[in-house]
């Protein structure tokens, strides 16, 4: 075994997929409630305007997510259609 394999089979695995799963499983729903929270006390103040603005921001910031996610999973796909050949 050279020394470039044993480094290479050394190195720590790390299981991203796992920690993704977790993230969604706990946080989002965590995150989520405080933005519930907090719109709801809002909305028992008279303060409306912010509560949308606040749901509007909530929502761009999903869409960007979900965009980031699409290019992330398709970026093969699309990097071929730009760059296709004739």
């Amino acid at each position: 075994m050279s020394i470039a394999e044993f480094v290479t089979a050394a190195g720590p695995d790390i299981n991203s997929d796992g920690i993704v799963a977790w993230g969604v499983k706990n946080i989002i729903p965590i995150v989520l409630l405080v933005i519930g929270i907090a719109i709801i006390t809002g909305a028992r103040k008279g303060q409306m305007s912010q509560n949308a603005l606040t749901i509007t921001n909530v929502l761009l910031g999903c869409v960007v997510i979900a965009g980031a996610g699409l290019f992330f999973g398709f970026a093969d796909n699309i990097a071929n259609f730009v760059f296709a050949k004739s």
